[in-house]
C-alpha cells in the first residue's frame, strides 16, 4: 500500500483497482482506511484522510482535536451514523472557525446521517452535511 497526494488535495492509502505510473496519471479509485467508533470520547486526528462508521449502539459522545495546520491541511474525515441515534460530535475550536457558538454537531438520529470535513491551516472545514445541525 502506497499513500498518494492526488491533485485535487486527497490524500489517501492507493489500493486495489489504480493503474498508472509514478510520474502521474492515475486511474481507479481510492480507498479510504475505516475505523469503527464503538465508545465516547476522543477520536484521534488521523494522519489520512478516514471514515469513521458510528457504531455504538447508544448515543456516541465524541470528540475531534484540531488539526495541525499545514501537517493535516487536506486531510478529510467523514463521520457516518450506522445506528440511529443522536450522536454528537465536538470540536474545541467550532466548525469552520466558528468556535464555542458552533463547536457541536448533533446528528438527527437516522442511519446515513453524515458530516464531512476537511483540515485546512488548524481549522476544521465542512464540506459536506446530511442531518447534523451545527450549533
Amino acid at each position: 500500500m502506497t499513500t498518494t497526494k492526488f491533485p485535487n488535495g486527497v490524500e489517501a492509502d492507493v489500493t486495489g483497482n489504480v493503474t498508472g505510473n509514478v510520474t502521474g496519471n492515475v486511474t481507479g479509485g481510492a480507498k479510504f482506511p475505516a475505523t469503527a467508533v464503538t465508545a465516547d470520547g476522543a477520536v484521534a486526528v488521523p494522519s489520512t484522510s478516514t471514515v469513521f462508521a458510528i457504531t455504538k449502539s447508544g448515543v456516541a459522545a465524541m470528540t475531534l482535536a484540531s488539526p495541525t495546520a499545514t501537517t493535516h491541511d487536506g486531510v478529510r474525515v467523514l463521520f457516518m451514523a450506522t445506528t440511529a441515534n443522536a450522536h454528537t460530535l465536538t470540536i474545541t475550536a467550532g466548525f469552520n472557525g466558528a468556535g464555542a457558538g458552533g463547536d457541536v454537531g448533533t446528528f438527527g438520529g437516522a442511519i446515513g446521517d453524515h458530516i464531512e470535513l476537511v483540515a485546512y491551516q488548524g481549522v476544521w472545514y465542512v464540506i459536506s452535511n446530511v442531518n447534523v445541525t451545527l450549533a
